[in-house]
């Protein structure tokens, strides 16, 4: 029996989140390993932010959807 499942809305905005973090920790990466050493604070406070926070709101987003079944 297949039930279908649909996402709720604070999962799909932290997996946004999560993604945008991934790539500024691959900007940052890239950056560095090109022999750019003094990057913008916004570009290093969003990879070292986004990534975890994207991944919090994504726990509790399924934590959520998990506690009303």
């Amino acid at each position: 029996m297949a039930a279908t499942t649909r996402s709720s809305k604070l999962v799909t905005v932290a997996v946004a989140i999560f993604a945008l973090g991934l790539l500024a920790v691959a900007a940052v990466f890239t950056l560095y390993v090109t022999g750019k050493h003094d990057l913008p604070l916004w570009l290093n406070t969003s990879a070292g932010l986004l990534v975890p926070v994207g991944l919090g709101l994504a726990l509790i987003g399924l934590v959520r959807e998990a506690r009303k079944r």
